[in-house]
């Protein structure tokens, strides 16, 4: 078997981030974890932001491409069973470089970005199952459910009562 050289790349970008109470979220809800494995490229761009390790992109055609539920802005908090919380974006590029390159695999688990208002509607209507989808489609605030089309429902296999309660949120589906 011929193993490719592939890099995850390392962009760095500014970034803002708000604050809020987290009292009513199910935090156990928002970790992700993978074991990746493959020929390929791994195919994970990251950055800093205020510390963390941020997912910047998944690249189409990679390892990570074909993995269900990692999207962009997912925090980076383990490799290969060890904490990053207080790595440098360097020294976590050069673990997860080590392992694809010696092994073609590596584990990554992430915490998930939390955005309340988007969580507390979705909850409040019976739709929290969706709230990932959501997220992967740019949602971060209430005002973001505006932009939601029919069609993205339907591709996320929403049935009529699903549809249904999210009108509750956006009237104009």
């Amino acid at each position: 078997m011929n193993k490719s050289k592939s890099y995850p790349e390392i962009r760095e970008e500014v970034c803002m981030r708000k604050s809020f109470s987290l009292d009513e979220l199910k935090l156990d809800e928002f970790y992700f974890e993978e074991f990746f494995e493959g020929d390929g490229p791994l195919g994970i761009m990251f950055s800093e932001c205020n510390g963390d390790i941020l997912v910047k992109n998944v690249l189409p055609n990679t390892v990570a491409s074909e993995t269900y539920g990692l999207y962009k802005s997912m925090i980076l908090i383990d490799i290969n069973n060890e904490d990053v919380s207080r790595m440098s974006l360097e020294t976590a590029m050069k673990k997860i470089r080590k392992s694809w390159e010696k092994n073609s695999r590596v584990y990554l688990k992430f915490k998930k970005p939390i955005h309340k208002e988007v969580y507390t509607h979705l909850l409040n209507n019976d739709l929290i199952k969706y709230y990932d989808q959501f997220v992967e489609l740019g949602a971060v605030s209430l005002t973001d459910f505006e932009f939601v089309i029919y069609d993205d429902l339907v591709k996320m296999n929403m049935n009529r009562t699903d549809i249904e309660n999210f009108r509750k949120i956006n009237p104009n589906i």
